[in-house]
């Protein structure tokens, strides 16, 4: 008897330890279903709910429970609904079926009414029983993040539309200018109510921007859009010479204004260009031409100048056009069109000397970047900063649709790193706030780890979750140049500064995903950066269709980017 009793413990005991086994591999097939149905709710798909069901069934399946393969009926084995944090115990827990959907609890049984049967006992027949019912569940949670965008405004973002690059891509320069408040009438097909704003003389205006396509096959020498008025040149052109003549000038002030008898001194350059342009009016005071016609200034009687044979930008120039922005001047720009510049050094030496809409935007995009030099700037799509604006802007509608709890915010980065907007649940307020800035908008050179400095900030203040993961979604198109302290243009200590700002975030917990865009961005410091972040590189290259293309997925993809966890 006391044998037998024992054979029955033993036998027993085998059961329990085989039932512990399927119970451990019942919950390792629930959590890994749960797990992987809820990375599904993340994405945009219409049919994300299906989706999840059906990985939740595929994940089953993977893991055997008993050497058997595991089957769900995905209507009554997986149960959408809501995490909802526990404010006292700072906990979350389910609540089946509620809105917005951020959590899937999965169930993998071995029940007698389940695909899998019931668990077969062994020795339990001794007693009666020959199954037992059992299963397991698992909940998996998307888990709110708390966001900072660090976005780079240095004035990079504009040298996919500048001159410079037409030997490397097709600049989109007409883009911005037809998007440029002024500079156009009414009877121009681009006008719109936006282009009612400064104008910028006579000649841009009739000229308008001239040839459109702007790559490595473009010839400066041939564009309508542009006007060729060299220092220390006799100009011979002949609309010009028609032009002064529609604007009152006799031959003998149309002699002057073409001579470089006088171009030693540069202001008399300048002077005579910017008449040339319409910018200005020639008040020369010089008699009547050997035709008898009476000079501008005497026909339109305006006050007289000297009389000599030359324009004096002192003291006869009445300017009608005045410059029309804070920063810069017509001076300015016309010492722009006679200097060594990068639009002529690395994009083509024959824009020297030549006036027009084009050379006056890449002036202002070049020399002028800055919100307080010239705020009209933010109007326009400068790449690659539009491609940023716009993938932004995209990330910002995937988050409000997928109508998650994350709160994001915005960093920016050029010379100086500053906090723009607070972690917020209203999401257009970043993307607005972003849209409303231009590349240089305060300054010019690419302090990163300043901007991942701010973004640590924002993440550890008041205003991020304790609950919430932290992300830093990192951006630049070129090589971080600003130290630790300060010093600009410091090629090795700017990313050495950058780095350790990384390491920093990296050991407070916030994953850092780098973003890189276009063929001059530092993709080693980037790589480095997001492993140091324990998140990913993204890189978005090629022309500006091709890298805003790729702009739009990667955020795209960062926006339903949500880790997922489970809660019990």
């Amino acid at each position: 008897m006391g044998m037998t009793t024992m054979l029955g413990f033993a036998a027993l005991s085998v059961d329990i330890g085989y039932l512990y086994m399927v119970k451990a591999e019942l919950q390792v097939s629930a959590d890994a279903a749960a797990l992987a149905a809820a990375g599904q709710l993340a994405t945009i798909e219409d049919s994300r709910f299906e989706l999840a069901r059906q990985m939740a069934v595929d994940y089953a399946a993977k893991n055997l429970v008993a050497n058997q393969t595991m089957y769900l009926d995905p209507e009554v084995d997986v149960v959408f609904g809501q995490a909802v944090l526990d404010t006292q115990s700072n906990r979350y827990v389910f609540a089946a079926g509620v809105q917005p959907i951020d959590a899937v609890r999965v169930r993998v049984r071995k029940t007698s009414d389940s695909p899998n049967g019931a668990v077969a006992l062994f020795f339990a027949n001794i007693f009666g029983r020959s199954e037992k019912d059992m299963f397991a569940e698992a909940t998996a949670i998307l888990v709110p993040r708390d966001i900072a965008i660090v976005a780079d405004l240095s004035a990079s973002h504009t040298d996919d539309s500048e001159l410079c690059r037409i030997n490397d891509t097709t600049v989109n320069l007409y883009d911005v200018w037809a998007a440029m408040p002024g500079g156009m009438d009414e009877g121009d097909p681009n006008w719109s109510p936006q282009k009612a704003g400064p104008t910028w003389g006579t000649w841009m205006e009739q000229a308008g921007f001239g040839e459109m396509t702007l790559d490595s096959s473009y010839d400066p020498t041939t564009d309508s859009g542009l006007l060729y008025l060299p220092r220390y040149n006799t100009w011979n052109n002949a609309a010009l010479t028609a032009m002064l003549q529609a604007q009152n000038y006799n031959a003998d002030e149309i002699a002057a204004i073409m001579s470089s008898a006088n171009d030693s001194d540069s202001t008399v350059w300048k002077a005579r260009a910017c008449v040339a342009l319409g910018l200005a009016v020639w008040r020369s005071g010089m008699g009547v031409d050997s035709s008898g016609q009476p000079g501008k200034w005497q026909a339109e009687g305006l006050a007289a100048g000297n009389g000599n044979s030359y324009v004096s930008w002192s003291s006869e120039l009445t300017w009608v056009e005045s410059y029309p922005y804070p920063g810069g001047s017509w001076s300015e720009y016309c010492d722009y069109m006679k200097n060594s510049t990068a639009m002529t050094s690395q994009g083509n030496s024959n824009f020297k000397y030549r006036f027009g809409a084009k050379t006056f935007m890449n002036y202002l995009l070049e020399n002028r970047r800055c919100y307080n030099e010239c705020p009209d700037l933010r109007f326009t799509p400068t790449q690659p900063m539009q491609a940023v604006k716009d993938s932004v802007t995209r990330m910002m509608q995937i988050i409000e649709g997928l109508d998650t709890d994350d709160q994001v915010s915005l960093e920016i980065y050029a010379q100086t790193a500053r906090h723009e907007v607070d972690l917020t649940f209203e999401y257009a307020d970043v993307s607005n706030r972003l849209n409303d800035m231009q590349a240089g908008h305060y300054d010019c050179w690419t302090n990163m780890g300043g901007g991942i400095q701010r973004g640590i900030e924002e993440l550890t203040s008041d205003r991020a979750r304790h609950s919430a993961t932290k992300v830093m979604i990192l951006l630049t198109d070129g090589w971080a140049n600003v130290t630790e302290w300060g010093s600009v243009g410091d090629y090795t200590n700017g990313p050495i500064y950058a780095v350790e700002a990384a390491r920093d975030a990296a050991a407070l917990g916030i994953r850092i995903y780098a973003v890189s865009v276009g063929s001059s961005a530092d993709t080693n410091t980037m790589e480095q950066i997001a492993q140091i972040g324990k998140g990913t590189h993204f890189y978005a290259q090629g022309s500006i269709e091709d890298y805003s293309a790729q702009l739009q997925a990667i955020f795209e993809t960062l926006g339903g980017k949500r880790p997922v966890m489970l809660i019990d």
